[in-house]
């Protein structure tokens, strides 16, 4: 199991980039705000609000600029035209997510606030994702 300990939040994902961070295929989410630390984080698909995987959030690096951001589409889920429209001017935060695993089981997830990205995850939810993960370190038993 690469993700060491139980997320205690959930990073909400538009549901065409997450699945590109379980793949493999992308390391960033760009946003509006830094989190506080580096930490494991559960990923919440945006579109069913259900946990389908956790990432360990490895780096943050804020304030990058519209070069940076254009030059690295292949890494978050924004087009070029959306970023030359300037639709995302104030995402210049940078997370860098690393070794996402994808859940056998998706878990439900309740969020208060429909404009939140971090959620936190309540003790029930912790259980859930402790035995999804046991799940993936040690196969069907």
């Amino acid at each position: 199991m690469f993700v060491k300990h139980i997320a205690e939040k959930g990073l909400i994902i538009d549901s065409g980039h997450i699945y590109k961070l379980l793949n493999g295929t992308g390391s960033w989410e760009l946003c509006a705000n830094i989190p506080l630390k580096n930490e494991p984080v559960a990923l919440i698909d945006s579109g069913i609000s259900q946990i389908v995987g956790v990432a360990n959030l490895i780096a943050v690096k804020g304030s990058v600029d519209y070069s940076t951001r254009r030059n690295n589409v292949n890494e978050h889920r924004i087009a070029n035209e959306c970023l030359q429209a300037g639709r995302f001017d104030n995402w210049d935060v940078i997370w860098t997510l690393d070794q996402a695993q994808r859940l056998a089981t998706q878990i439900a997830v309740y969020r208060p606030n429909e404009g939140e990205i971090w959620i936190k995850l309540d003790d029930q939810v912790q259980a859930q994702l402790a035995l999804a993960l046991a799940f993936i370190d040690k196969g069907p038993v």
